[in-house]
């Protein structure tokens, strides 16, 4: 486990440097906000693997902060087959999510297709996401984001998200 959890933390490093160096920023022409938005993005996929309570809720605006599931219309039909009253959504929080997942044991959250829409102050950032415990997918959906900029530091204000069921392994396939 210590060689494995070592392993883990400097490929996600290697990514990081990767993903957030100069050269790779300049191609794709990232603003200042696009940078902190995606290492927020990062730090959150992290969190998650790492189980690191502090650093995930230091993402998050002050409560409340919405956070909405909503059943895809496949995965809704297999629910009602069980129970008629199901409803086709939920709602929590952040730190009843993340509370949920720390008692499970390897969980990972897998972005794709991730789109930053701000003006500095505000943004909206929308992707594709894959959600893993113990290396196997068991959800999948598109997510979205509201996010505010304060003193500097992005929070996230609103986290609404789709979500299937799936025995699928694969990640979603990139857009061009």
């Amino acid at each position: 486990p210590y060689f494995y959890n070592n392993m883990k933390y400097i490929a996600i490093i290697t990514l990081l440097i990767y993903y957030f160096s100069p050269a790779n920023c300049q191609s794709r022409n990232c603003t200042p906000d696009e940078i902190k938005i995606h290492q927020a993005i990062q730090t959150f996929m992290h969190c998650l693997v790492e189980k690191d309570s502090n650093l995930f809720f230091s993402l998050f605006h002050q409560e409340p902060v919405v956070w909405v599931g909503v059943f895809k219309e496949r995965a809704q039909q297999k629910r009602l087959q069980q129970d008629s009253t199901k409803l086709n959504y939920f709602t929590s929080t952040y730190k009843k999510f993340y509370r949920t997942i720390s008692n499970e044991g390897t969980i990972e959250e897998k972005f794709n297709n991730i789109k930053i829409n701000t003006d500095g102050s505000i943004a909206a950032v929308t992707f594709d996401y894959s959600f893993w415990e113990k290396g196997q997918k068991i959800n999948y959906g598109k997510e979205s984001w509201g996010m505010v900029n304060l003193n500097e530091q992005w929070k996230i204000t609103s986290v609404l998200f789709s979500m299937d069921f799936t025995a699928d392994n694969s990640l979603p396939k990139k857009k061009k």
